[in-house]
């Protein structure tokens, strides 16, 4: 892993599609973005924030999200998420990340991963299904 420094970051944009809303999750009628497509998004930017620092063969895992989500975005409005890495800790990285819609904040939250190296957290999933490591 070369180094994750502070103040790094990422950005990723969306534009809210049918496909978001929290209709599309149980919720019947609310077609608002969704708050587990925020998730996603979320961890995305993350990704996005520190994967120039990743080594061949090492991902990183979501280990840690909190998400406060402040308001509601229309289908058809653009989102742009920011992530910013608030500290580095060994593997682990924590982020402060921030989303806008096209008129205001409407979530903001934390979230925390860990760079791993893949063939060895693979190995550890195929173990738990009772598979041999590859």
């Amino acid at each position: 892993m070369k180094p994750i420094t502070a103040g790094q970051s990422g950005r990723f944009e969306h534009l809210v599609e049918a496909s978001h809303s929290a209709s599309n999750f149980g919720n019947a009628g609310v077609e608002v973005l969704a708050t587990p497509v925020l998730c996603h998004w979320f961890e995305t930017t993350a990704v996005i924030a520190i994967r120039d620092q990743l080594e061949a063969g090492e991902a990183t895992v979501g280990t840690r999200l909190t998400i406060e989500h402040l308001k509601a975005t229309p289908i058809g409005m653009r989102v742009t998420v920011e992530a910013r890495v608030d500290a580095v800790d060994g593997r682990r990285v924590s982020l402060r990340i921030e989303a806008r819609d096209e008129k205001e904040t409407i979530a903001r939250g934390t979230h925390e991963r860990v760079v791993v190296q893949l063939d060895r957290f693979l190995d550890g999933v195929r173990a738990k299904r009772g598979l041999k490591p590859a």
